[in-house]
């Protein structure tokens, strides 16, 4: 079965999930089930140590590949020795397992927005030679990364219009709700972990056309063209 790339044709941030798919989902909507690779460091894995946190997505129709390791960068060997494998290393890795969407929740150990936006646009090109679709988690802006943060998140929405991603902006919906995080104010909790994997499952399932976006909350517009970016 043939999949499709994303290509938003119109596109709006607005409340509880916001994303549209931008080419028909009628191909990934008749399969029971999509692969979907989860490459992060540190900050999603709570999603391995916290296993109650990946509950919404062990029930959910997806196929969901953990790879989320602490001290991960993007495209470099990792901050501690013994140098772990990259995220671009990860995607690499399962280039072979027929994955629907790579969704990245890496680059916290990473700096620079210039670095950023080179390893977006070599993760995006790797991530469309294996056939997928790329979706990029946003960073928090919050605690000792908060002026970081804040240069690359503009870098993330800038490229994954250029290359035809999604973002899941987790900015956005972590913003008023510091109880699902420890005392950095970026690593999240069990309960965060959870909310985390809810957010991811319900951008999965706008995505592949199972749910209707919400509009109660208007946030951010984002030009047309596009990708979409949810947010809560």
């Amino acid at each position: 079965m043939s999949r499709t790339v994303a290509r938003i044709t119109t596109a709006v941030v607005v409340g509880l999930c916001a994303v549209l798919p931008t080419s028909s989902p009628t191909a990934h909507a008749q399969k029971k089930t999509a692969t979907v690779l989860i490459v992060g460091d540190s900050v999603a894995s709570v999603l391995q140590w916290a296993p109650a946190a990946m509950v919404p997505l062990w029930k959910s129709q997806y196929n969901v590949i953990l790879e989320t390791w602490g001290c991960q960068k993007l495209v470099d060997p990792g901050c501690k020795p013994p140098a772990t494998p990259s995220a671009l290393d990860r995607i690499k890795q399962h280039k072979k397992d027929n994955i629907d969407v790579v969704i990245i929740a890496s680059g916290n150990n990473d700096t620079g927005p210039e670095y950023l936006r080179k390893a977006i646009r070599t993760i995006a090109s790797q991530v469309k030679k294996q056939g997928a679709s790329l979706m990029w988690i946003t960073y928090r802006e919050n605690g000792g990364v908060l002026f970081k943060n804040r240069t690359f998140n503009p870098v993330v929405k800038a490229e994954m219009k250029r290359a035809h991603g999604t973002v899941f902006d987790w900015n956005a919906i972590s913003r008023r709700n510091k109880h699902w995080f420890t005392g950095d104010s970026v690593h999240m909790n069990g309960v965060g972990g959870y909310h985390f994997a809810i957010n991811i499952k319900k951008a999965l399932n706008v995505y592949f056309g199972q749910a209707t976006p919400s509009t109660t909350t208007s946030t951010t517009t984002v030009a047309t063209t596009t990708p979409s970016t949810i947010a809560e």
